[in-house]
């Protein structure tokens, strides 16, 4: 009816799991200097089969001189592969040229031309190309674009006219003094009045 054994079954159960925690505990492991003699002893051993001497060869704990085969070439260690990731392309960016610079009472700006307009930038804004305005000084225009900085000139734009034509209304505009024309200012071409200068 009622066993009386299961608390022997209990202890048997016990004593085993450990027997065998102790066994698992117990198990070698491999160092490395084991480890490095596996994988020459590999090593040496394809390499033999390679030339057909079999895998009865002497290994690598017997001596040297007791080995009479032909000298093995080494074959050139194994490069490491390393995982590069592909460098993201350079942005291109379109350059601007500056034209001018004024300032009031809040702060300074710039006159730039990029792809044929000009626009207008508040010193520490960021232009159209994204670049961002720094600092303006006197002609030079202080730069940054990310970790790079740099100064570029003010400068006349690349297309405009070397000489202006000698006319009635281009003398009253560069000479200040002088009365204006009678009639106003009647103009037969248009005229460009270049900034920076």
């Amino acid at each position: 009816m009622f066993s009386t054994n299961w608390p022997r079954g209990v202890v048997c159960f016990g004593a085993l799991m450990l027997v065998a925690g102790m066994s698992q505990a117990q198990e070698s492991h491999l160092s490395l200097d084991d480890i490095d003699k596996l994988a020459r002893q590999k090593l040496v051993d394809s390499m033999r089969k390679s030339d057909g001497a079999g895998s009865s060869a002497v290994g690598l704990g017997s001596p040297l001189a007791a080995a009479p085969q032909a000298p093995v070439t080494a074959s050139a260690p194994a490069a490491v592969k390393v995982e590069r990731k592909p460098a993201p392309a350079p942005k291109r960016v379109i350059p601007v040229s500056f034209v001018g610079a004024y300032s009031d009472m809040s702060s300074a700006y710039v006159l730039y031309d990029y792809q044929g307009t000009t626009y207008t930038a508040q010193q520490g804004s960021q232009l159209l190309n994204g670049w961002t305005v720094a600092s303006v000084n006197g002609f030079e225009v202080n730069l940054a674009d990310g970790k790079r900085k740099w100064f570029e000139t003010i400068s006349a734009p690349v297309d405009t006219p070397v000489s202006f034509p000698d006319s009635p209304s281009v003398r009253a505009i560069t000479d200040l003094g002088s009365p204006l024309p009678p009639g106003g200012l009647a103009s037969t071409a248009p005229t460009f009045v270049p900034f920076a200068k």
